[in-house]
């Protein structure tokens, strides 16, 4: 799939639901500057500041920058992508994250759903939304 249909979102009609789909392909295939080049310059990605990645990630690099930071955590872990649906201006995606607890070894999984806001079909927020970020934290390295 080429980056150039994803960056002209806009362009050629596809949903916030489409382009978020297909930036996930991209990520999970770790095609960073493909990915890059989905997003928009002013992107900002909150993560839950409860979590020891939490904050506010910003620029074209941001989603990269998020995965290095939860993966530092959880090398091993696992995302399934359930569904993705959209609207006119905000895409969703619900998943499955599933990590090993660093005390226990045992797997956890969460259900998280990923909101982005899309601008000229580029992606410019994105807020991701774990089912208990308190389990999450407490299971961190």
């Amino acid at each position: 799939m080429a980056a150039d249909n994803i960056s002209l979102g806009a362009e050629t009609g596809a949903s916030p639901g489409e382009l978020l789909g297909r930036i996930y392909a991209l990520a999970g295939e770790r095609k960073w500057d493909e990915v890059a080049e989905c997003m928009h310059p002013d992107l900002v990605i909150h993560e839950a500041a409860s979590l020891p990645f939490g904050g506010e990630y910003k620029g074209k690099d941001a989603l990269q920058t998020v995965a290095v930071a939860m993966y530092s955590q959880w090398p091993e872990a696992k995302v399934e992508i359930h569904d993705v649906t959209g609207g006119k201006e905000w895409g969703v995606i619900v998943l499955s994250l599933t990590v090993n607890s660093t005390k226990t070894g045992e797997p956890i999984t969460q259900t998280l759903c990923e909101a982005g806001r899309f601008e000229d079909g580029l992606l410019k927020e994105h807020r991701i939304h774990y089912y208990d970020t308190a389990q999450i934290a407490a299971e961190a390295s």
